[in-house]
């Protein structure tokens, strides 16, 4: 099973393979997307998910604080989607 994530306002739309992180998916498939430690703790990789549901497998990363989940907000380094999404990703 896979999902298709589109970010918006870009070109940029690939798969996310069952038990990948977006942002794994991205880099395998060269789409350029921010990201710095890699494990949910600095938060470079922070974006918006417009559209979908993302979970997080390993529990709520460090760097995602309650108001930034509540705004909508998500970190793609350790999210897993379980739907399709749409993100607004800061920087591309």
């Amino acid at each position: 099973m896979s999902y298709t994530v589109t970010i918006q306002n870009t070109p940029w739309r690939f798969q996310v393979n069952k038990g990948e992180t977006v942002l794994q998916a991205a880099l395998r498939q060269d789409i350029p997307m921010p990201w710095g430690c890699g494990g949910g703790i600095c938060g470079v990789c922070m974006g918006q998910i417009v559209s979908g549901e993302m979970i997080y497998p390993d529990g709520e990363p460090l760097a995602l604080f309650e108001e930034d989940a509540a705004a909508g907000k998500g970190l793609f380094c350790v999210g897993e989607p379980v739907s399709d999404l749409v993100l607004d990703v800061p920087e591309i």
